[in-house]
């Protein structure tokens, strides 16, 4: 029989870490010889050539429930062997479709478990998981951390909770690299991002870049990304007096060339699961600086071996590494040796040979 593997995802934003990742897994997937499709609850469409797009049932509780029945129906019709489910409502879609259901199901959990920008609870979450494991599935987390947050929560289910590398090193990343920067920007800069939400820091950021001016004098700052903070954030720095330095370029479909041409990428996130794009940066050669929030920077970057980390909502702290990262002396980068080691596992091959794996045990 041939493996038809099916993404659920609730919502489909362009720029969205989650779904960036799951698309380049859905790619490899489909290199695999694997039959591939997407089901996005809200009706968003991700734009992967070869793969199928299946819309859900809306937003709110009755798209929910509506999503739950469209499929069910589409499981038995597709014939869907494997599936794979991101965020919290696309998992519980999930878990009610395949009641009684033959498929093999994946769970996955992409942010930390107190993550303020949901509407989850830790001990709602708990109830969910504790859900997903009494079913047949397996609990997928993005680090190693997270997993170990998970497996403290519910010991009992430790060896259906597995970690996954997130797939983000592809041909396809290094290509879009090399196109030609876009116009009117500065030559040297310094770069962030991300979408323009709590969660990311973009306020510490513009804190610790005005704090680090007073002492020396910097590189712009680019910021790249859209989001509901746009305006508060704009605000913010015309207050700081840096409105002059700071560029907003809004979402771009391809960060890639500012990334790779970049001084220095900034994560200033409070919360992530994995950063995706921190691995984009040391993929891309360009030198880093992280909060060292709960579950990722920490891991990624070897602590602190492949780049700089600082305390995690801590302004003055980012401001010194950022004063930090223009010293001559600096930090050694890491060699090219080191990094292709600790990026061997974000890339798309290896990703999906760890999904593969979840499944055949």
């Amino acid at each position: 029989m041939t493996m038809h593997i099916l993404f659920i995802l609730k919502d489909f934003k362009s720029g969205g870490g989650v779904e960036r990742v799951q698309q380049r897994l859905s790619e490899q997937f489909l290199k695999d010889g694997r039959r591939v499709s997407f089901f996005v609850m809200n009706g968003d469409i991700p734009d992967t050539e070869g793969i199928q797009h299946l819309n859900g049932g809306g937003s709110g509780i009755v798209g929910l429930l509506k999503s739950i029945v469209l499929l069910r129906r589409l499981i038995r019709r597709e014939g869907v062997t494997h599936l794979i489910s991101a965020k919290e409502q696309a998992n519980l879609c999930s878990w009610f479709a395949t009641l009684g259901s033959g498929c093999k199901v994946i769970y996955s959990r992409h942010a930390t478990l107190d993550c303020n920008e949901q509407k989850t609870g830790p001990s709602s979450l708990r109830l969910l998981y504790a859900l997903y494991l009494c079913g047949g599935g397996k609990v997928v987390t993005v680090s190693t951390a997270l997993r170990q947050t998970l497996v403290d929560l519910l010991p009992w289910g430790q060896q259906r909770i597995r970690y996954c590398p997130n797939a983000v090193v592809t041909e396809q990343l290094l290509q879009a690299s090399q196109a030609p920067l876009p116009a009117g920007l500065p030559d040297d800069y310094w770069l962030s991002l991300g979408r323009l939400v709590e969660p990311k820091g973009f306020d510490l950021l513009l804190d610790a870049y005005a704090l680090a001016l007073r002492s020396e004098a910097l590189p712009d700052l680019l910021i790249v990304g859209d989001g509901p903070l746009r305006d508060t954030l704009t605000s913010q720095a015309c207050r700081l007096g840096i409105a002059q330095r700071v560029h907003f370029t809004g979402f771009l479909s391809n960060p890639y060339p500012l990334l790779k041409h970049a001084r220095l990428f900034i994560l200033s996130s409070v919360h992530e699961g994995m950063p995706t794009v921190l691995i984009e940066a040391l993929a891309l050669g360009t030198p880093v600086l992280a909060c060292d929030c709960e579950t990722g920077p920490r891991e990624l970057l070897d602590n602190g071996r492949l780049g700089q980390l600082v305390n995690v909502n801590d302004v003055p702290a980012l401001a010194g590494g950022m004063l930090q990262s223009l010293a001559p002396e600096g930090r050694s980068a890491p060699s090219k040796k080191m990094v292709t080691e600790a990026l061997h596992p974000y890339t798309s091959q290896y990703a999906a040979q760890a999904y593969y794996q979840v499944w055949n045990q």
